[in-house]
């Protein structure tokens, strides 16, 4: 269901291989994900890419997330493990030391939209849909994006999205800044492996460096942002000399 590959040097490619289904995740899915993460963050990669095809995922597969879940947890497995393996597959509450950069076709629903939403470089398909639908199920979009989509797009337009599970276009996402570049279909993924490729190019120093001060300044005031950036920055310096003294 989730393929691990290095199609450029240095970069990994974490593919959702299901089509069948859309490339909806049931419970299998999102820890063979969660596997294909922590593989990444332990190898040698300086940027990822995560893909899906002619469909990015239309999220979690109702048919049987719901019963898969229930059965582990009458098995005697802890909550907190099983949850912990979902969100880590979305990338909630982890940080992935390298950049990860998103090629987005077809649908872009639910799980998977969070999935979008964790990434830092996203590239989507003039087709491309997106939508948190899980209101009209009855729950909310807990795997990440209640939180981070207001601080992504604004308050109005997240609201927009997670209040009324409606489809949104490639376009509308762009104006609204959750996509950075809107190409045409099938090229999506061409695209996002040329900036890979890009982001790889550079001192790996100082993309995880920006990766960290960016991540961790959103967290804080915009002075705590300016204290993270100096250190930060302090920081690759060193390792650049370093690098540089052999």
């Amino acid at each position: 269901m989730i393929d691990l590959t290095e199609p450029r040097p240095h970069v990994a490619q974490i593919t959702l291989n299901r089509p069948a289904r859309r490339n909806a995740l049931d419970l299998a899915g999102f820890r063979e994900l969660a596997a294909a993460w922590r593989e990444v963050a332990a190898g040698g990669a300086r940027v990822a890419v995560v893909t899906g095809g002619a469909d990015f995922s239309s999220g979690a597969d109702l048919a049987t997330f719901s019963g898969d879940v229930a059965a582990a947890l009458r098995h005697g497995e802890p909550a907190d493990g099983l949850w912990g393996d979902v969100h880590h597959a979305l990338l909630r509450d982890v940080v992935l030391p390298i950049p990860v950069v998103a090629a987005i076709e077809g649908v872009c629903f639910g799980a998977g939209m969070e999935l979008a939403g964790a990434t830092d470089i996203r590239v989507a398909a003039e087709s491309a849909r997106f939508s948190l639908p899980e209101v009209r199920h009855g729950f909310i979009a807990s795997g990440g994006s209640v939180a981070r989509l207001p601080r992504q797009i604004g308050y109005p337009a997240a609201m927009q999205v997670l209040l009324t599970g409606e489809r949104f276009d490639a376009t509308r996402m762009r104006e609204w800044g959750f996509v950075g570049e809107v190409v045409p279909d099938g090229s999506a993924l061409a695209r996002a492996l040329e900036l890979a490729e890009r982001v790889a190019a550079n001192s790996p120093d100082a993309v995880r460096g920006v990766k960290r001060a960016a991540g961790e300044g959103l967290r804080g005031t915009l002075a705590q942002a300016f204290e993270i950036e100096s250190r930060v920055s302090d920081e690759v310096l060193a390792a650049s000399r370093r690098s540089a003294r052999g």
